[in-house]
């Protein structure tokens, strides 16, 4: 039997409830079984507030694991250390790297500020893991590199300054009784990359559930077709294409699949037992 997974959005780029903040970033509170953890942190700028507000105690996490090194996914890392220096946290050892993204041909730092030095308890993943039973993390996504590279996109490491390969971008997946559930942060290694990579390490194949971003605010209308043809071979119960995803790729989204896609926003929840069942900030 799977244990009772619960999930509420506690940082995204959307929000409609008044008491509650929304910053450009990404962080999934989740609740499995007995234990707690966070899947990114968001910016930081509004992780503490929107907690208090949602009455999550940031302090009873168990773990926080981080999808890939960019500052919007890693910037509450800090504030978690600070409630609780001995907390897990789980990450390729390249989402501390330094990272950079080009804008009128100058270099912006996007990356992670906490230094993986000052981390007690570090785990890497750069294969699949589990975290507890039921609980996984993917590792890297193998994949070709045409498939997925963005010269914007800059890192610099033990091999100088080269274009990103997002060796760091992994994802987190649960089983429940009627298939798995996916979250992903930004899916710099393409979504369908990454669900098939998940797909051919589970031995459950069905796909109940996708959560997340998946970087397509920028990507032409045929691609994100290409994409929602894939989801509907799947036979996915629930979407929810959130942060990076962009507003006009959730809405093409939602006008194929209707009521299995949810728009979705800050204090927004989801529990999966043998139903989904989605609560709404209000």
């Amino acid at each position: 039997m799977s244990k009772n997974l619960k999930i509420v959005i506690l940082a995204e780029n959307r929000v409609q409830k008044r008491e509650l903040i929304a910053e450009h970033g990404l962080s999934l509170y989740i609740e499995y079984g007995a234990k707690k953890y966070l899947f990114d942190t968001g910016q930081g700028l509004v992780l503490s507030h929107n907690a208090k507000k949602l009455d999550i105690d940031l302090e009873q996490i168990s773990a926080v694991i981080l999808s890939h090194g960019h500052d919007d996914h890693t910037g509450g890392l800090s504030k978690i250390l600070e409630l609780n220096p001995e907390v897990e946290v789980i990450a390729h050892k390249n989402a501390f790297i330094s990272k950079f993204k080009k804008s009128d041909n100058k270099l912006e730092f996007r990356g992670n500020k906490t230094k993986l030095k000052n981390i007690k308890n570090f785990k890497n993943v750069q294969n699949k893991k589990v975290v507890e039973d039921g609980m996984w993390v993917t590792g890297e996504i193998q994949t070709k590199e045409k498939e997925y590279i963005n010269n914007k996109y800059i890192q610099t490491g033990e091999e100088g300054k080269k274009v990103d390969d997002f060796s760091d971008d992994i994802s987190l997946y649960f089983e429940t009784e009627k298939g798995l559930v996916i979250l992903l942060g930004c899916s710099h290694k393409g979504v369908i990359n990454i669900v098939e990579h998940i797909r051919q390490k589970s031995t459950r194949k069905k796909i109940r559930a996708i959560l997340g971003g998946m970087h397509l605010k920028n990507k032409s209308n045929e691609k994100v077709e290409e994409i929602i043809n894939y989801f509907a071979k799947l036979n996915l119960d629930l979407l929810v294409p959130i942060h990076c995803t962009g507003r006009r790729a959730a809405m093409m989204m939602k006008d194929k699949f209707t009521n299995k896609v949810k728009i979705a926003s800050v204090g927004d929840s989801f529990t999966f037992n043998k139903k989904i069942n989605f609560e709404k900030q209000k």
